[in-house]
């Protein structure tokens, strides 16, 4: 420790005295061979004393007197240079001071903190350098106003001075704390890891007898692993080719009653109501309303299945504002009827999606707000977007009719799902939104509350590029 507090003062001792040899060096070419050149030069040689010191073993005097000479030293040769000048300039009463700040991180290199009276007298010995600078100078008669200067914030200067030099050693002793806490920390660490050493050595040993076992069960894991792997691939194969039945199975029931029901729609078109019977003709109008009920059940499962197996929809750019103005187009007669405002916030405007799906979701949305109005009020239809960190968030807010959570929540998606029963419509509607919304890889979440209004919050994964 003391070998290093010896060797840290020496190379401070020097680089300070290669310091000062520059600026002499400097103050001789510029100014010649005056006083407070020659000043400098013996402040050089003085700051090589500490070196002398040290080697004699006063090691504690060597870093003391290394950690005030600069203040002192500059503060000396200060006084010194205003001599030397019939004309000065405002600038050499401060240039002086910055020598002087400098000086306050010295103490905190040399000395521990532990060496309180050390480094606390040191700072003492350099702040009242700074604080006495302009009253010593005043005494020789060769201070700031002496000279005819008129700078009337001049003392201020010492004020900043003296608050920069406390946040300097302020600075600097929190740093040197820190650092030395480390040090110390780090010292214990090594202690410690000593200590563990025959630990782990012991560990080490254990380590490697259970290895040998480890690698004996791993290969039995491994065998394991290997039986399982094939058992899942198989199951796998299985449930791809019940997938693939049932998907054949849903085409045959969607497109194969096309063509019967088809043939009936065409045979009941060929019959003329005037010629059956009063008693056939109600009949008959059964018959013909349940032939199209069933034709559009045929074409709404064929919608619902192709939406299901469409794994290859292109993806575009999708323009919600766009799509909104098609939309406002497609349902303009209902939007003038009924008076309906349709207002939008779009947070992000475009996104890549698949295009009909985006469409499809936001034209059933709002159709069925539109369907589903509050006759007390104006209908306000609100669209939102925005970015939720990978996800786009889209928001159908209304003032309509409002669903009854509570009674429908589970029932709400539904197929063939009605909650107002005073206008017509299948209940199709919000099954085709949520279908869609998850073949996007999204969600639909909705909050309502009667005679208020609802908010459909649709999340989507985009792909963008």
């Amino acid at each position: 420790m003391e070998k290093r507090t010896i060797l840290l003062s020496n190379r401070v001792c020097l680089l300070i005295a290669i310091f000062t040899s520059f600026l002499t060096i400097v103050s001789f070419s510029f100014f010649g061979l005056i006083n407070s050149t020659m000043t400098g030069f013996a402040f050089t040689l003085l700051f090589l004393t500490p070196l002398l010191l040290n080697k004699i073993g006063h090691t504690d005097a060597s870093r003391i007197l290394l950690a005030i000479f600069l203040s002192i030293g500059s503060l000396v040769i200060s006084v010194l240079d205003k001599f030397n000048y019939r004309i000065l300039e405002e600038m050499q009463y401060f240039e002086f001071r910055l020598t002087l700040l400098t000086a306050t991180i010295i103490p905190f290199i040399l000395f521990d903190l532990s060496e309180r009276k050390l480094w606390i007298s040191a700072l003492i010995i350099n702040l009242l350098c700074i604080l006495l600078y302009d009253p010593i100078h005043e005494f020789f008669g060769v201070g700031y106003y002496n000279l005819g200067f008129e700078g009337p914030n001049y003392y201020f200067i010492n004020f900043i001075v003296a608050a920069t030099y406390l946040i300097i050693a302020a600075s600097t002793y929190f740093l040197k704390y820190s650092f030395e806490k480390s040090e110390q920390e780090n010292v214990d660490l090594i202690n410690q890891l000593s200590g563990k050493q025959e630990e782990l050595m012991l560990a080490t040993s254990l380590v490697e007898k259970h290895r040998a076992q480890l690698e004996k069960e791993n290969i039995q894991l491994n065998s394991s692993l290997l039986q399982s792997n094939a058992t899942l691939t198989e199951m796998n194969h299985e449930l791809i080719s019940h997938n693939n039945n049932l998907q054949q199975f849903s085409y045959t029931i969607s497109h194969n009653l096309r063509g019967p029901v088809a043939s009936l729609q065409g045979l009941f078109s060929l019959l003329n109501p005037k010629e059956l019977g009063e008693n056939n003709k109600e009949l008959f109008a059964h018959f013909n309303n349940s032939i199209k009920a069933l034709d559009g059940t045929i074409k709404d499962l064929s919608h619902i299945i192709e939406l299901k197996n469409d794994v290859s929809s292109v993806r575009d750019k999708v323009s919600l504002l766009a799509e909104l103005t098609q939309i406002k187009t497609l349902l303009q007669r209902e939007i003038i009827e009924q008076e309906v405002t349709i207002t939008h916030e779009f947070g992000l405007s475009e996104f890549e999606s698949v295009k009909p799906m985006v469409h499809s979701i936001l034209y059933n949305l709002i159709s069925n707000a539109i369907k589903y109005r509050s006759y007390e009020r104006p209908l306000v239809i609100t669209l939102r977007s925005q970015r939720i960190g990978k996800q786009i968030q889209i928001e159908v807010q209304d003032n309509g009719l409002g669903i009854d959570l509570v009674q429908y929540k589970d029932k709400l998606f539904g197929l063939y799902k009605r909650f107002h029963t005073h206008t017509e419509g299948k209940g199709l509607g919000l099954f085709l939104v949520k279908l869609q919304a998850e073949s996007l890889g999204g969600s639909i979440k909705v909050s309502s509350k009667p005679g208020v209004g609802s908010t459909f919050t649709i999340l989507l994964e985009p792909k963008d590029n």
